[in-house]
């Protein structure tokens, strides 16, 4: 198996390949499709919802050098489209806001936003958790992100949309991306499984999927956490490692609580905060 973590290994790489978003992959599509390019675009909705991946695919497809203008087919193999995929591009830049959000931090960008780009059509600037700029440094930002130069776009992803200025909210295109459902995430992961060829049966894909809230990179990730037992994988599993409450323990809950049967619930109930001490002491 690859060392690779799969929600990595399975990152979308074109616009067709989000999951769960067909109204945003419609519109973005059509954006690069009929040229109508935004100065500035606001990605927002959950952790794990592919804002990020979506960003860094626009970013190739505004810039991949195999075609005479952007597309919504970047080939992914071209000088530009590789180095954005590892995050060498001289062309798009990728900030984190959380560690980079004040003023001098915002002077700094409008001077890059200057610069004109080095191979690619656009300079990209993707700022990542953009609601951790501080309110002086979304202002400096104000007026660029308003009106940039020609050859440059901003792409702004945050999951808490109420902490980023409406001044700014005002001047981008917003794109909510929405959490996916249990079944979209089942589907992809029964896909991943397949061609991971880890063994695991619908029920154990089903409680991954409810475990991730909506998340598609958290799924991944817990799929690959359990791909590591080596066996063939239930949900018993998946709840076992997640630190959830597994159909045995649920069905004494259950028994326990037809009966009246106080004392098995206390009993059960105490199994499960010792469990829960123990993951919080050795974590």
């Amino acid at each position: 198996m690859s060392t690779v973590a799969l929600h990595q290994k399975y990152r979308p790489q074109t616009i067709a390949e989000l999951v769960g978003q067909p109204y945003i992959k419609t519109a973005l599509t059509n954006a690069v499709k009929y040229l109508q390019i935004a100065p500035a675009y606001l990605f927002t909705g959950s952790r794990g919802t592919g804002k990020t991946s979506t960003a860094r695919i626009f970013a190739k497809s505004l810039n991949c050098l195999n075609s005479k203008k952007p597309t919504d087919q970047p080939c992914g193999i071209c000088q530009s489209c590789r180095s954005i995929e590892t995050s060498n591009s001289l062309d798009v830049s990728e900030i984190d806001a959380a560690s980079n959000n004040g003023v001098d931090d915002a002077r700094a960008l409008i001077e890059r936003s200057t610069l004109a780009p080095v191979a690619g059509r656009y300079r990209i600037f993707i700022l990542d958790e953009c609601h951790c700029l501080t309110g002086n440094a979304f202002n400096a930002l104000l007026k660029c992100i308003e009106e940039p130069p020609p050859h440059v776009v901003f792409i702004l992803c945050t999951t808490e949309l109420h902490k980023v200025l409406p001044t700014i909210v005002s001047r981008c295109q917003v794109f909510n991306f929405r959490t996916l459902s249990v079944q979209t995430i089942v589907q992809h992961l029964g896909i991943v499984a397949d061609a991971e060829s880890i063994s695991i049966d619908d029920q154990a894909l089903t409680a991954i999927a409810r475990l991730s809230d909506g998340g598609l990179r958290d799924a991944l990730q817990l799929l690959g956490q359990v791909s590591l037992l080596d066996e063939d994988i239930t949900a018993n599993h998946v709840m076992e490692i997640a630190g959830g409450v597994t159909e045995t323990e649920l069905m004494s809950i259950l028994q326990a609580i037809s009966t009246n049967n106080t004392f098995s619930l206390l009993q059960v109930a105490r199994e499960l905060l010792r469990g829960v001490l123990k993951v919080r002491i050795y974590c």
